[in-house]
């Protein structure tokens, strides 16, 4: 078998063995959500090895979607840490086997009481420590030698995001909340960045009557390639490069034009609050590469496709 044959069967085997978990689940989550979204104190993640990892993952998910999480390392905990978890928490442990010794320690130690369990086993020492267990079991490990641990960590990070979407519907997380826990980089900026925060405020504009020379002043002048007809108040259509183009190619005497006869009259108008993504979608799907802001009775602006994408 080829390696990438070989390496496309591992991807199917798990996807696989997460459907097959998925259609025998019994698990109780509906308890581990309400457990959650009741706490009053901090939702606490714990795991030891690649579980620690899920753990730690999970908790940066649950923290950016709007529920005060971390992670705390059960070794650290044992020497310590303990101090971090406080009663009224909620703990979400993590381990495969449910017999670590480290992660056994911290609950025993541990003040708060309200624990979520997962492991591979109703019956194992983490399930009685549990208030709520979820039983994460796979057929194998895609691991040649069944023991590393892949298809269950995998397994566990599935459930985990599951539920932590869960929550996300439940409580209505919106976009907007979303953007206010994500300011920086690429992602704060496609959530954050408005329309009118990026449109240009001086937008040339032409009388319906003004001849075709007047119209190529105008549009020189302003810089964006285009010039809408009328006045900021009554905006009667919008004349780009490529209009002037085809209007001289479909008349014997271009001289005689005159900006009524270039222009659109039925301009595409995007709300100040339209967000980056949604911009973005439009232009690639219209095809073009400007877009009014605001109604034809209040221009509040002009954005094109390459302001959007300027850094």
């Amino acid at each position: 078998m080829s390696i990438n044959k070989r390496t496309i069967a591992s991807i199917e085997a798990q996807a696989k063995s997460i459907l097959d978990l998925a259609q025998h689940d019994t698990n109780d989550y509906e308890s581990a959500v309400k457990m959650i979204t009741a706490c009053r104190g901090k939702l606490i993640f714990t795991g030891m090895g690649k579980s620690g990892i899920i753990a730690r993952k999970l908790a940066a998910t649950f923290s950016s979607t709007g529920v005060p999480s971390f992670f705390v390392h059960p070794g650290e905990a044992y020497h310590g840490d303990l101090g971090m978890i406080e009663a009224a928490d909620v703990l979400f442990a993590f381990s495969n086997s449910g017999e670590t010794t480290e992660l056994i320690n911290l609950l025993k130690y541990s003040r708060s009481k309200s624990v979520i369990g997962m492991s591979n086993n109703h019956n194992s020492t983490l399930a009685s420590f549990a208030t709520v267990h979820l039983e994460c079991t796979v057929d194998k490990e895609i691991c040649p030698l069944n023991l590393a641990p892949t298809t269950s960590s995998t397994a566990a990070l599935v459930i985990g995001d599951a539920i932590c979407a869960t929550i996300m519907e439940m409580s209505n997380f919106s976009e907007e909340d979303f953007a206010a826990l994500h300011p920086g980089g690429s992602l704060g900026k496609s959530l954050l960045t408005k329309a009118k925060n990026l449109m240009i405020t001086e937008v040339p504009f032409v009388n319906p009557t003004d001849s075709l020379h007047e119209v190529l002043l105008r549009i020189s002048e302003g810089r964006l390639g285009l010039a809408c007809i009328g006045s900021k108040n009554d905006v009667l259509g919008v004349i780009t490069d490529g209009d002037i183009r085809r209007a001289i190619e479909h008349t014997e005497n271009s001289k005689s034009l005159v900006a009524e006869q270039m222009g659109s009259k039925n301009p595409i108008f995007i709300e100040p609050e339209t967000g980056l993504h949604q911009m973005n979608l439009l232009f690639r799907q219209k095809k073009i590469v400007s877009v009014l802001v605001g109604s034809s009775n209040d221009l509040k602006g002009v954005v094109q496709f390459y302001d959007i994408h300027d850094g």
